[in-house]
């Protein structure tokens, strides 16, 4: 402890020594420092691409909802009570009624059908969309959030009430600069009101036919009434309470389906499962492996500064042999000589790394201000990037400083100080 606290005490004075140093020898180290500068701006400029990469593609899964199952019918695959493979399953809304009596894994759960090249028109323009018609709890399940006015509710779904929510891109295509909410669009020659706008979500990783942008949402009941579906429901979507219970959840979605369809049960292929959580988490995987290469590539080009820095301070200890030896004839120890080599790399490191940080964060900010496409990441700076730079910084100072700092301690008074 005494050491330890002895050690506490040489830091400032030796960061003092340091700075004066690398003042008093600043074109020596010009040359090292340009690289350090560089090297830690890269740093902070690939760290904060890794960043915004991965963050580009978590927004893209939450803006649509990263974690529920989806469930729609498709075609037996075996035999079963003598009805031959090849059978059509259509999910209904008694397998609505059903799921949510039967899956208590569900926190929420909606039916969606959605239609594809569907004719809106108002006065101001006729284009065909896609519409999503759908019960109420999707708005919960899809983040669905409302910008203006409000989303449809369980009453308008019950009633099948001829009321629309337009996409974030919608009311300027369809009104052009008159508010929407409360007058009409036509779908397919129906007459909807729009009773709400939904907030702008941009580029999305999970979607069936448009982005949520450019789509209508009308309540299920109405669009089964529109498109003649009778009682059928398109998919199911179930949200787990918790991500761990998606299998839990499956397993009670199938002990409600197969028996209500009279399926096999080893047939898998009748109703489709999709789990996006087990699609996300993989290409998630891979958002953080760029974020940890862009990491290293910015971590060597800082470590070949580093030996610049070693090679610099390698030459200092050469040409400071006679103060080196005085230091130790005076009483100093070698791990003394040790602490003094290593806080002056580290001064030197430092001092670029914090101009090359700062730079690195004018980048950003600069880049930050450029019109990108929505699907092109940009640089994110966050303070695990920061304290991520600094660690670096610092390990490579120590790393760069240890060899003179070890020479410097081999140092012979005697034969240092011998006058020849």
């Amino acid at each position: 402890m005494p050491d330890f606290r002895r050690t506490l005490r040489l830091l400032l004075p030796l960061a003092e020594d340091g700075l004066a140093q690398l003042r008093s020898e600043v074109r020596e180290h010009a040359l090292t420092l340009v690289g350090i500068v560089w090297g830690a701006a890269a740093v902070v400029l690939l760290l904060s691409y890794g960043a915004g990469f991965y963050r580009l593609m978590d927004l893209g899964f939450k803006k649509t909802g990263d974690r529920y199952v989806q469930a729609s019918g498709e075609y037996t695959s075996m035999e079963l009570g003598g009805a031959r493979p090849g059978r059509r399953i259509v999910l209904d809304r008694d397998d609505l009624a059903l799921l949510r009596a039967g899956v208590p894994s569900a926190r929420h759960i909606a039916a969606e059908h959605q239609e594809v090249d569907v004719s809106a028109r108002t006065p101001y323009r006729v284009r065909a969309t896609v519409i999503s018609a759908a019960t109420p709890e999707l708005q919960w399940i899809k983040v669905h959030r409302v910008e203006r006015g409000r989303f449809f509710d369980v009453d308008d779904e019950h009633y099948g009430r001829p009321v629309a929510v337009l996409g974030a891109n919608l009311p300027a295509v369809f009104f052009a600069d008159a508010e929407p909410i409360g007058r009409t669009i036509q779908l397919d020659g129906h007459p909807l009101e729009v009773i709400g706008v939904l907030r702008r979500k941009g580029q999305q990783f999970v979607t069936n036919s448009a982005l949520h942008d450019d789509m209508i949402f009308i309540p299920l009941a109405r669009g089964q009434r529109m498109f003649d579906l009778g009682d059928a429901i398109g998919s199911v979507f179930l949200d787990p309470h918790r991500v761990d219970e998606t299998d839990a959840l499956r397993a009670e979605l199938r002990a409600v389906l197969w028996p209500q369809h009279h399926l096999a049960p080893e047939d898998d292929h009748a109703v489709r499962t999709m789990a996006v959580e087990e699609f996300s988490r993989p290409i998630k995987r891979i958002g953080r492996g760029l974020e940890l290469l862009l990491g290293c590539i910015g971590t060597v080009i800082l470590g070949m500064a580093g030996v610049g820095v070693a090679n610099l301070m390698v030459a200092m200890v050469n040409r400071r042999r006679v103060e080196l030896a005085m230091r130790r004839a005076c009483g100093g120890r070698r791990g003394d000589l040790v602490l003094q080599l290593l806080v002056e790399t580290l001064v030197v490191v430092l001092a670029g790394g914090a101009l090359g940080v700062a730079i690195g964060i004018g980048l950003v900010w600069l880049i930050s201000l450029l019109p990108v496409p929505d699907m092109v990441p940009a640089p994110r700076l966050e303070p695990s990037v920061l304290a991520t730079s600094f660690c670096v910084l610092v390990a490579i100072g120590l790393l760069s400083g240890i060899t003179p700092a070890r020479s410097a301690a081999r140092v012979d008074p005697a034969a240092a100080l011998r006058v020849t």
